[in-house]
């Protein structure tokens, strides 16, 4: 009885809310809306308004997304930048997803001023996600957050120009971006940027440049950025080898979740470098690349299982084993490489 009463109070509240908000006679002005931080998170101040603002991020926190987008609309309609930030964000979550719907709101928030949104946007017209796919597009929109000094634009101008580049392009614009986002402490920006130089790929090897920028990645919150920098240490490109230093890297990436830095651990503590040897701590790190998807992480796990009994099949995973082995017989049929 007191659980029906509180959802017709409940939805009393929101048809209470739209029919204020409707009544209202003018909207916001873009002075307004401006005046926030964060690209202007509207508000107007209204019991109402704030309390159904405040249901729809609980649904959204509890991934009732459907009910989000109920309670949402009114709100993203009159304006409210938090509301259709959100309203974008639950139309992509919910199921089925409704990426179109979510585009036109991210347009709605970007036109606005949000910095997310424009952000936004700018990758949906890259990826061509519930919109045609169009790289000006996307560069103007990224183009537009940097106009508001976002470093994330800055970052997703870079990436994008790399993405675009062929084999003998000149990377001057790219690295450049990258260099603009990296001096505004941009984590995968500095990453990126390390990489280029890592490589010696459209600039000048310069191994100790890479070094410095993969430790300011690193002290930034970047996973891999721990494994390159065990990487360099492993091989001695740029500073003496050191197995103890590579496995103290590794294992630093790999406890913040990288999938290269887990098969890396794994291979030190296979063949007891820099580690004991132990092919039970292998196996667990080879299974924790694996089941983020790593194909190599998969490889390891499933050569460990056969070629150590010593090794826990709990471990292991004998699926992964088996799924191997039947792709190698499938490729003497097909021409399929494992």
């Amino acid at each position: 009885m007191f659980t029906k009463l509180a959802k017709i109070s409940r939805y009393i509240l929101v048809a209470s809310c739209a029919l204020y908000i409707a009544g209202c006679s003018t909207n916001p002005t873009t002075s307004q809306l401006l005046n926030k931080k964060h690209a202007g998170l509207a508000s107007h101040n209204t019991p109402f308004h704030d309390e159904v603002l405040k249901m729809a991020l609980m649904e959204m926190e509890t991934k009732n997304y459907s009910k989000a987008i109920d309670l949402l609309n009114s709100l993203a309609e009159f304006g409210d930048i938090v509301a259709q930030l959100n309203l974008a964000s639950a139309y992509e979550l919910n199921i089925p997803a409704n990426k179109r719907a979510a585009a036109r709101w991210y347009h709605r928030a970007a036109k606005q001023g949000s910095i997310i949104a424009q952000n936004k946007l700018g990758l949906i017209y890259a990826n061509g996600i519930g919109v045609a796919k169009n790289q000006d597009k996307a560069i103007e929109w990224f183009e537009v957050a940097i106009k508001q000094n976002s470093p994330d634009a800055m970052f997703n101008l870079g990436h994008l120009y790399e993405q675009q580049l062929s084999e003998n392009d000149d990377a001057t614009q790219s690295i450049q971006w990258y260099m603009k986002a990296a001096d505004a402490n941009h984590p995968l920006a500095t990453h990126h940027l390390a990489k280029f130089f890592a490589q010696g790929k459209r600039v000048e090897l310069n191994e100790s440049l890479a070094l410095e920028l993969y430790h300011k990645a690193a002290e930034l919150g970047v996973p891999d950025a721990h494994y390159e920098i065990g990487n360099h240490y492993n091989l001695g490109a740029g500073v003496r080898k050191n197995s103890a230093t590579a496995a103290s890297w590794f294992q630093k990436g790999a406890a913040l979740g990288s999938a290269d830095a887990q098969v890396a651990l794994g291979n030190l503590y296979w063949h007891g470098k820099g580690v004991e040897k132990d092919s039970v701590q292998a196996a667990k790190w080879f299974k924790r690349a694996a089941d983020q998807g790593s194909q190599e992480g998969k490889q390891k796990l499933a050569e460990a299982y056969k070629d150590s009994g010593s090794v826990p099949q709990d471990h292991a995973n004998t699926e992964l084993l088996t799924q191997r082995i039947s792709k190698k017989r499938n490729s003497k049929t097909r021409g399929i490489q494992w």
